[in-house]
């Protein structure tokens, strides 16, 4: 295994392409969402746990501004898509959650950092209508999260600068 491995997938690097049942019922192919317009793929721990609710909510109420950036997000957790749905229900999430069995999508990707043990934490993926990953963050600890306000930030940079 190469250090990249390792560390999961870096910025600038094509995104490793994954098919993942949504709560709907569906399916979502990475490089087929992709071509449609970019993605912010947001890897969290648990439906229903405090934080991660606060951080899907905030994606939530914001949506607006991420549609205006033409971003499709796409919430990553190990739940079934039962709880998913219940979750997505609960919090009418307009966007849809996939179900990442044993976390495997999410491993490729690195989503864990050294304070976590190993275990998945909450990390943001931006990823272009190239499938290149432009944005990469991993949360060091469970009581962190990415704020709409700073990715907003983030993705303005990147359609500044034409990568989006």
């Amino acid at each position: 295994m190469n250090s990249n491995t390792k560390r999961g997938m870096i910025v600038g690097k094509p995104a490793i392409d994954f098919t993942l049942q949504d709560h709907q019922g569906g399916f979502v192919t990475l490089t087929e969402i992709t071509k449609i317009s970019p993605a912010m793929l947001v890897f969290y721990p648990k439906d229903f746990s405090p934080v991660c609710k606060s951080q899907l909510c905030d994606y939530r109420d914001n949506i607006d501004d991420f549609n205006s950036f033409g971003i499709q997000i796409f919430g990553i957790s190990s739940n079934d898509t039962e709880t998913h749905k219940r979750f997505a229900a609960e919090n009418k999430f307009p966007f849809l959650l996939l179900s990442d069995f044993e976390n495997r999508v999410a491993k490729q990707y690195g989503c864990s950092s050294l304070f976590m043990l190993g275990k998945v934490s909450r990390a943001v993926f931006l990823i272009n209508t190239k499938g290149m990953i432009l944005y990469r963050y991993i949360e060091p600890t469970v009581l962190t999260r990415r704020k709409s306000s700073v990715l907003f930030q983030v993705i303005e940079q990147l359609r500044d600068n034409n990568l989006l």
